[in-house]
């Protein structure tokens, strides 16, 4: 039965590792589904950046062909010199229309220096339509802005001068230096790293294309993405993840994660070999990244070995309890199976002997002696009985009688088959069904048991003796255990009768000469 036991442990085993590994695969593809949701959003804002980019470039090349400083427009004569910020242009708080409008400009230095150039490059950006926002107020996007080569920008939404103005420092900025000529040289439209706003709006990154007017690069275009909206969409699904989700550049730099304010020493860095959509370890726990958007972004997920493993019980844990329960209530069958063959086992048998008790033994036997008559085969009985059995007692005590039984039964136990049924037919009677086996074979083990005895020794130096007595089912046409053991029965009287000690066969004589069956 430990066997069983054993194996439901290997099944309990092997269960909750099963539905372990599927819990894993389950929030694995759970994690990968809302990082492709979160890559997709990344990546259509920044199309959506990409692309109203490229309409205000193209409407800039389309006003510098048609604006000149012949015809000026009508917010230039708003332009204001401000030498105390060593800047000119718009205050900020200007109306065209009777509308406010939604973006200023401003350059260094005075209009007294700006050039025919200059203004006709003013002119054509004065040209868009500046009572709509540039950058349309959707929450993604922080500012939209040109700025110029010549030394000024046009920002939307429009700020007053005494915020914000432009400086040389601009030209200093991720978002100008990705679209010059030097560092863009293929005039591409460019994301760059995370930095810090000029203008005080905190941690965003730039998506920034360069404007060419016949090949002249005459400056940049540009929208700008607040990190608090970066970290809006990392976090809006995975809140169990808190602050373990990042923006990283594919320099394997973090550019955006809820947590940290200052990025610069966080402890994720990629690995040399990138893997996408796959949950894989590194010394901090586990990561999955996504896909490199727009060839400058992963989204990644970082997962301490903790976390890890509450997110994979949180999702079994439905299963655990059914798996277990099934293993519990296995197990409980299986003890109480076993505990019915104990119990069966225990109310066939003697309890001081071992062997299979009377009743038993009666069932047992009818069964074989009605196989041994169907199949037409001998089956004999051997009745054994303890010579002067209560002088043993008397003399010894009850315990050395209990000894003598267990002796008896032990030496009976050593010298039968497996298919020979051996029981306590009384106190000191036992009773052995040989089946197919004669009388003489049957015989001849009576004789080897009754020498066995009568040589072994129990509790110390004492030893029994034994009578025994064999008849044949066979031989003599009976029936049932019951005749059989009768004729067993006269052959064990005249085996005490001769001496005991004695192994004697029946024969039909002792139906004769024994009074007690005649």
């Amino acid at each position: 039965m430990k066997i069983f036991y054993f194996l439901i442990i290997i099944l309990w085993g092997g269960g909750l590792a099963t539905v372990y590994h599927h819990g894993q695969n389950n929030i694995e593809k759970q994690l990968i589904s809302t990082l492709k949701d979160n890559e997709r959003e990344v990546g259509q804002m920044l199309d959506v950046a990409i692309a109203y980019n490229e309409s205000i470039k193209e409407q800039l090349i389309f006003n510098f062909d048609l604006h000149d400083i012949s015809n000026p427009h009508p917010l230039i004569s708003s332009f204001k010199n401000f030498p105390e910020l060593n800047a000119f242009g718009l205050q900020g708080n200007e109306t065209i229309a009777g509308h406010p409008l939604t973006a200023n400009l401003t350059g260094i230095g005075s209009m007294q220096d700006v050039d025919a150039e200059m203004w006709s490059e003013i002119n054509a950006l004065l040209g868009l339509n500046l009572s709509a926002p540039i950058a349309a107020k959707s929450h993604p996007f922080i500012w939209s802005y040109y700025t110029s080569q010549k030394g000024f920008i046009l920002l939307s939404p429009s700020v007053p001068i005494e915020q914000f103005h432009f400086t040389e420092y601009n030209y200093s900025k991720p978002f100008w230096l990705i679209a010059t000529p030097e560092e863009n040289p293929n005039k591409e439209t460019r994301i760059s790293d995370l930095y810090d706003d000029a203008a005080g709006a905190g941690l965003m990154i730039s998506v920034s294309t360069p404007v060419y007017y016949h090949d002249v690069f005459k400056g940049a275009v540009s929208l700008d993405v607040g990190l608090d909206y970066l970290n809006k969409v990392l976090h809006s699904d995975l809140s169990a993840l808190d602050n373990d989700i990042s923006l990283i550049s594919d320099k394997g730099q973090v550019i955006a994660n809820k947590a940290f304010k200052d990025l610069e020493n966080v402890g994720f860095k990629l690995d040399e070999q990138v893997v996408n959509y796959k949950l894989a370890q590194y010394s901090g726990g586990y990561y999955i990244l996504s896909n490199l958007i727009k060839g400058k972004f992963y989204v990644a997920y970082q997962l301490s070995e903790d976390q890890w493993q509450n997110l994979v019980v949180e999702n079994i844990y439905g299963r655990l309890v059914i798996v277990s329960m099934f293993v519990i209530i296995l197990w409980l069958l299986v003890k109480l199976f076993d505990m019915l063959c104990k119990t069966k086992k225990l109310a066939e048998l003697d309890g001081l002997s071992q062997l299979y008790n009377r009743m038993s033994l009666e069932r047992l036997s009818n069964e074989a002696i009605y196989m041994a008559i169907k199949r037409d085969e001998p089956i004999s009985i051997i009745m054994i009985d303890i010579d002067f059995f209560k002088q043993l007692n008397d003399e010894h005590g009850h315990y050395a009688g209990d000894q003598g039984i267990i002796n008896v039964a032990s030496v009976i136990k050593r010298s039968v088959r497996k298919i020979d049924i051996v029981g306590r037919y009384g106190g000191e009677e036992f009773v052995i069904t040989v089946p197919n086996t004669n009388l003489e074979t049957a015989s001849y083990l009576a004789e080897r048991i009754r020498t066995e005895i009568e040589r072994s020794a129990f509790n110390g130096t004492t030893k029994v003796t034994v009578s025994i007595g064999v008849a044949e089912c066979q031989a003599f046409a009976l029936q049932s255990f019951q005749e059989l053991c009768k004729k067993a029965d006269l052959a064990l009287y005249q085996a005490k009768e001769n001496g005991r000690n004695k192994c004697v066969v029946y024969s039909y004589d002792m139906e004769i000469c024994n009074q007690r069956y005649s």
